[in-house]
């Protein structure tokens, strides 16, 4: 579990990385539409092992993408790669506080949204 676990770390630290780069002007394109692919792919129906096949339709996900993400950041050039590792490290540091704030933003529009229903329900019925 504990490896596992140091895999999707260093899986999101790839990922920040390569997101960052996107942004940079000598990112190659094939590298941004490889993942735009990636992400279509994720998040496609159509899949090599169909995610309605118990765990091993959500295993092909879990592998396939994050080799894709490692192996596009492996693909950056290499001044691209080291100015988007600098802004990766700031992310980074700020990670804790911005999963803190999205929990708390999801878990706002969730009460809204049970609020809305409650209040819809109401009305309906009295």
């Amino acid at each position: 579990m504990r490896r596992f676990l140091s895999f999707l770390k260093l899986f999101r630290y790839d990922l920040i990385v390569l997101l960052t780069a996107l942004r940079h002007r000598d990112t190659p394109r094939r590298i941004k539409a490889m993942l735009g692919l990636a992400v279509v792919y994720l998040v496609s129906p159509i899949d090599i092992i169909p995610d309605t096949v118990p765990l091993a339709g959500i295993l092909d996900d879990m592998v396939i993408v994050p080799a894709a993400v490692c192996g596009l950041t492996n693909m950056l050039p290499s001044h691209v790669r080291r100015e988007a590792e600098m802004k990766a490290e700031r992310i980074a540091r700020y990670m804790p506080l911005l999963m803190i704030g999205a929990s708390l933003f999801i878990l706002l529009w969730v009460g809204l949204f049970v609020y809305g229903a409650y209040c819809l329900l109401a009305y309906i019925v009295g």
